[in-house]
């Protein structure tokens, strides 16, 4: 009797929040991957468009970006209704910045994942990010998402899958110059991202742990430049150099990375306050040979990006390159090398890289190496003064109009989540005691 009763109480509590949150019923849910699309050939037909109303710019001119264009609307039309509906919002929609590095396990991510997609569909996915990319970051891509997220797979395959990769995509390129996707994972967040002429790829999280092994007769070694560039930097700079650069910190971890919790906004786009940063080595203070080498660093988070499109973002690097500062931490008193656990960041106006080894974890702990666990981050600090934006370019305006929304008002406003999926990672105010009273009443069941 006793279980009935808490059942017909859940049952009531359960009407009353559907009848609340109406908007939440929609059938087209995107927490949770289906294994009915996995061979998803059919074509798109009339029946779905998406409704916004932010002002785009015109289509460009530019025949790369026109490729880029026309191989996405290709794509999106290989997608039955279903899936082009769960994979698209417009651009002002809060999935832009709802990413974040856990697990991809049990469907918490939005959007439609590799897995959801037939051989042909993925192939052709994949041929995108390739024209996004350069030849070096598609090969970080692969090795992030299908060798290491592979080895990974061996080890637990309900936590990390390579089918666990998810794609949003936003804005409409068949009708708009301004259009974009998210590739969105455990290892592997990119945000890309077209308005008219200008083409960006950030934030963007490159991971991996393992960073370097063997996956299917396959080595990797993901960050080898970000690490053996980043070496032959420190080795170069003299005693002064290495007092302003260096910290003694004991502890460390990236400064901006992805949010904690999926759900969580990513809490450094918008207006976030770089200008605490502006500390350590200085570029104008180095010798010409640390100046060298520190470039060569950078141009290798810049050039993960396609070459046309990487040398008008390097442009505006160089010519705020006096105000880039280098930060380093070794975990040891000694000079850092291949196997040890080191971090450093750069900071420049245009862009902020950050690398960390961050010590294995979990079911890896006995196997992996704590250097062979590594974080990072690039971005474009959202200080510059041009019109094309920095962290999500010019879209981040669109997205920060109305401030970060909570987990619940994400779910309680966003059409694409059924009720049955709500999930609360945060305390309520006093002001939803409504809530919170029943929520309590739901863990008491």
């Amino acid at each position: 009797m006793k279980t009935i009763t808490k059942y017909l109480s859940l049952c009531l509590l359960l009407f009353a929040l559907t009848t609340t949150f109406v908007q939440c019923s929609n059938d087209s849910s995107t927490t949770e991957s289906t294994t009915d699309d996995t061979t998803d050939d059919d074509s798109t037909d009339d029946t779905f468009a998406l409704d916004c109303s932010t002002e785009d710019a015109a289509q460009s001119t530019n025949g790369e970006i026109e490729t880029m264009r026309l191989a996405m609307v290709d794509f999106r039309n290989s997608l039955s209704t279903s899936l082009l509906e769960e994979g698209s919002v417009c651009l002002d929609d809060e999935r832009f910045y709802l990413w974040h590095n856990t697990p991809a396990n049990n469907g918490n991510r939005d959007g439609i994942t590799y897995g959801d997609l037939s051989d042909e569909q993925l192939t052709a996915f994949k041929n995108i990010l390739q024209l996004f990319l350069s030849t070096g970051g598609y090969q970080k891509v692969y090795e992030i998402t299908e060798l290491s997220e592979g080895w990974l797979n061996n080890v637990m395959s309900s936590v990390w899958n390579p089918d666990f990769y998810s794609i949003d995509m936003f804005g409409d390129p068949e009708t708009s110059g301004s259009w974009g996707f998210q590739l969105d994972g455990h290892h592997c967040v990119i945000n890309f991202l077209v308005d008219g002429d200008n083409v960006s790829m950030v934030p963007a999280f490159l991971g991996g742990e393992p960073a370097s092994d063997t996956w299917n007769g396959e080595d990797f070694d993901i960050f080898s430049d970000e690490r053996d560039l980043a070496i032959t930097l420190y080795n170069s700079l003299d005693t002064d150099e290495i007092s302003a650069a260096v910290t003694t910190s004991s502890s460390h971890s990236l400064e901006v990375g992805p949010a904690d919790m999926n759900g969580d906004p990513d809490p450094y786009r918008g207006d976030y306050d770089y200008s605490g940063f502006a500390t350590g080595l200085k570029y104008s203070e180095m010798s010409s040979t640390a100046q060298a080498s520190l470039i060569s660093v950078m141009k290798e988070y810049v050039y993960n990006l396609t070459d046309n499109f990487a040398d008008v973002w390097w442009t505006d690097i160089m010519a705020n390159i006096d105000d880039t500062y280098l930060v380093w931490i070794n975990d040891t008193n000694s000079s850092p090398t291949a196997t040890s656990e080191f971090y450093y960041r750069i900071y420049n106006p245009y862009l902020w890289a950050e690398f960390n080894t961050e010590g294995s974890t979990g079911a890896n702990s006995g196997t992996i190496a704590d250097y062979n666990h590594v974080h990072t981050i690039t971005r474009i600090p959202n200080n510059p003064a041009t019109d094309d934006g920095g962290d999500y370019g010019i879209f981040a305006y669109l997205i920060n109009q109305d401030g970060p929304k909570t987990l619940l008002e994400h779910y309680a406003m966003a059409d694409h989540h059924k009720f049955s999926k709500v999930k609360f990672d945060y305390k309520l105010t006093d002001s939803d005691a409504y809530w919170q009273e029943n929520l309590a009443h739901l863990q008491s069941l």
